[in-house]
């Protein structure tokens, strides 16, 4: 690992109390008593976009990934709210101001996908199955203590959206959110992300709208403008992050 490298491993490792300090404050006691009472049966990992906002400076978040350790009674911690529950064994839990995607371990993609099964780490095998870079890192709450790959912090060093792992559940919502995060966060694609993707799109014939009102309850790219990105990757303008958290820190 090469030093600039190193100096960000360090810093992502000295951030784990500031982490678990800014969720205390941006969690509602409708999410953090539920999920302090979760923490004396199990472990409670925290993965996705509130871990990835939190190291862009960016101060917001739409839902909140958790993945227990051992499966549970939702209704016991959660029975007050409404529940839902996806066709691929997750929970959405609504809260007032946000809601709360949560998975069992046993349910999850890279557990159902492991051959392994017998040794599984929750904290080992999602960060090295995540499809974007900046979601391999997990955070256990329990511990306070980040776990991540490399990849990470090479998405923190060059601000590039770049992939992980190429299997996925979802193909068709990889290449859309491709842009998606590169558009929000002012990010650069890679070119094996772009190549990926594209074959991803050739071999396929996704139904993009179905796919981003799921996700996004809106349709956010027309057919027209993803098969213009895709056919022309060299004309898509994207720039380095700068500010907050950003270049200026990691350097």
């Amino acid at each position: 690992m090469d030093k600039r490298l190193a100096d960000i491993k360090n810093k992502v490792d000295a951030s784990s109390q500031a982490f678990f300090l800014h969720l205390d404050k941006i969690f509602e006691d409708e999410v953090k008593i539920p999920l302090n009472e979760l923490q004396h049966y199990t472990k409670v990992y925290l993965f996705s976009g509130l871990i990835r906002n939190y190291f862009l400076k960016v101060e917001e978040y739409r839902d909140i990934d958790i993945v227990l350790e051992k499966a549970l009674d939702i209704d016991y911690f959660f029975g007050d709210r409404k529940i839902t529950k996806n066709s691929f064994g997750g929970f959405k839990i609504f809260f007032n101001q946000s809601a709360m995607d949560l998975w069992f371990m046993e349910n999850t993609w890279a557990f159902k996908n492991s051959h392994n099964t017998l040794n599984f780490q929750i904290r080992e095998n999602i960060p090295r199955t995540a499809f974007f870079n900046f979601s391999s890192i997990v955070y256990l709450i329990n511990w306070k203590k980040f776990y991540y790959t490399e990849h990470f912090l090479r998405f923190l060093k060059y601000r590039e959206l770049d992939y992980v792992e190429p299997a996925n559940a979802n193909y068709g919502l990889c290449v859309v959110n491709t842009f998606y995060y590169a558009d929000k966060y002012k990010l650069k694609i890679t070119k094996r992300l772009m190549e990926l993707i594209l074959k991803f799109h050739n071999s396929n014939r996704f139904d993009y709208d179905a796919i981003q009102t799921k996700h996004f309850g809106e349709v956010l790219y027309q057919y027209a403008e993803l098969e213009k990105r895709l056919s022309q990757p060299e004309k898509i303008k994207t720039v380095h992050l700068v500010g907050g958290f950003g270049l200026d820190k990691w350097k």
